[in-house]
């Protein structure tokens, strides 16, 4: 159960921020355009969401920030909890 919920954590990490690389993406993008007077085409992925960025990229952020964060997460339940493999602080608990 542990392990679930620690997946669980870093595939919504891994979301969380795909989001802030959409949002970053698309600023540089807009602000690209308008210094360089290109026309912006609104596309509607999601219902009525309006983005101007194409739709595979509004597809691919999203699919690839859950398995990056599944990747992640696995990678570090290994280190950290299998191989015992974290820093030790010099503090004795």
């Amino acid at each position: 159960m542990k392990r679930i919920i620690y997946l669980i954590s870093w595939v919504v990490l891994g979301l969380l921020l795909s989001f802030l690389a959409h949002a970053a993406i698309e600023i540089v993008y807009i602000n690209y355009a308008l210094a360089h007077s290109l026309a912006l085409v609104n596309h509607g992925a999601f219902g009525h969401i309006f983005c101007v960025l194409p739709f595979w990229l509004q597809v691919s952020l999203p699919v690839l920030g859950i398995a990056g964060g599944f990747c992640a997460g696995v990678f570090f339940w290994r280190v950290i909890y299998i191989e015992k493999r974290y820093k030790k602080t010099p503090f004795k608990r």
